[in-house]
């Protein structure tokens, strides 16, 4: 009888401590939201979920930050002692991989970082085919009067070029460091610079956004997408380390875009799509539908110093692949649609856009920087979108005209001359309207 009791006091599925943890399991799970699967084969027998799995609601966001708030002032820490804010840099503590699986993280590793290859030098003749197609771009865009940069964007130009060009060729150094010291009114730079220094408190309590938003994008994102979400080392910029996960507000926002791309097109990752990014920045979008749809060829269309910036950061990404650069594009007949496929990726200036054939793209997307353009150059950008679409455009994009800063119109201004059968409309949490159509037949 005596052994019986003690089996059932320590040993039996239905043990005391057991109904508590079930007890303390049910509490906890007011703070988790619907991403968390939660449920027992047994009945009153719920365990402790890893921290992997679990998404917070509202009230664990709030707790969470509350929590390492405390922490962070009076131990100048993260309650977590395997979240932590990284310095940009290839040390051993971020890129360890790990051998053995743990709650705090996916097992086996499944975030980007982890399938970077390290220590990757860019050769002399890629920088100096880069350089040249930086001259050439910028001989191309001067002739061009059918649309010109914004004043804010002339602006932002200029401190490109003060940056990253040193008469008249790159500064290898400040690309290296793009995303970590460089100074510019752009957000496609400064938006990682959101983080300063991996020991101050200040930054310790501001990073706790990125977890704020990677729990609240949970609700709206595929979790396969989330999973992999981590920024590149490349171009060192300090970010948050979360679930193994080097986490930025771009690389969260950039996950959102890829996964609703998956979701609501019918592009298959095995095929070979050809998409097209407007203004797609230095590549970091660029990275994650690589990954994403695999065998496809990525196209984008930037001012002539971003363009520098997104050839060098997917090389140093992804150094076996092929990437085309303005000096391959020349000649109009090496926009064939053959052509162009024979590429991983290929960074071109704005005009090059008028090169691409009728219906020849698959997917074109433009997030958040027509709202940035002139008029005319949003005009000039809309009518070949149109012209070159095959099948979807993804836009997001502020619905109403901004003249004190951009002298840009809003969504709701642009005039489709085209049909497009609308397979997602929403207000983005950047407060855009998110706009998936895809190009109708009638």
């Amino acid at each position: 009888m005596f052994e019986k009791f003690k089996n059932y006091l320590f040993k039996s599925y239905h043990r005391p401590s057991a109904k508590i943890l079930h007890i303390f399991v049910l509490f906890k799970s007011i703070f988790y939201n619907k991403k968390t699967i939660l449920f027992s084969e047994k009945m009153f027998l719920l365990k402790d979920p890893p921290n992997s799995t679990i998404y917070l609601n509202f009230l664990g966001r709030i707790m969470y930050i509350t929590i390492n708030i405390i922490t962070i002032i009076f131990l100048n820490r993260f309650y977590n002692n395997n979240t932590f804010i990284d310095n940009g840099e290839d040390s051993k503590k971020n890129t360890l991989l790990i051998k053995k699986g743990n709650d705090d993280s996916v097992w086996p590793a499944q975030s980007l970082n982890f399938l970077e290859q390290k220590k990757i030098e860019v050769d002399k003749d890629f920088l100096h085919d880069l350089n040249n197609s930086y001259n050439y771009s910028i001989e191309l865009t001067s002739t061009k009067k059918n649309y010109e940069d914004s004043e804010w964007w002339k602006t932002c130009r200029d401190e490109y070029k003060k940056e990253f060009l040193e008469n008249g060729n790159l500064n290898l150094t400040a690309l290296e460091n793009f995303r970590s010291k460089t100074k510019t009114n752009s957000a496609i730079i400064s938006d990682l610079s959101y983080l300063k220094s991996s020991q101050k408190r200040i930054d310790k309590i501001k990073s706790l956004s990125l977890v704020n938003l990677y729990h609240k994008i949970s609700d709206y994102i595929d979790l396969e997408v989330l999973r992999k979400a981590s920024e590149s080392f490349v171009g060192k910029n300090i970010c948050l380390n979360y679930r193994n996960q080097r986490l930025s507000h771009s690389i969260l926002r950039h996950s959102y875009f890829c996964s609703q791309i998956s979701k609501f097109t019918e592009l298959k990752t095995d095929e070979h799509n050809i998409i097209a990014d407007i203004g797609g920045g230095y590549g970091g979008l660029a990275r994650l539908l690589k990954y994403t749809f695999k065998k496809s060829t990525i196209i984008i269309f930037e001012i002539p110093e971003a363009c520098i910036l997104a050839t060098y950061f997917l090389k140093r990404n992804f150094p076996s692949a092929k990437i085309g650069q303005a000096i391959d594009f020349k000649n109009p007949s090496s926009f064939e649609k053959e052509s162009i496929k024979k590429f991983d990726f290929i960074i071109l200036p704005q005009p090059k856009i008028e090169n691409i054939s009728d219906d020849s793209i698959d997917l074109i997307i433009n997030t958040i920087s027509m709202g940035e353009m002139t008029n005319e150059t949003q005009k000039y950008y809309l009518k070949n979108i149109e012209r070159v679409t095959k099948n979807y455009f993804y836009s997001v994009n502020r619905p109403k005209e901004r003249v004190e800063k951009f002298n840009a119109q809003g969504f709701y201004n642009w005039n489709f001359e085209k049909k497009w059968d609308v397979k997602l409309y929403n207000f983005s949490y950047t407060y855009h309207i998110e706009f998936l159509g895809k190009k109708s037949n009638y």
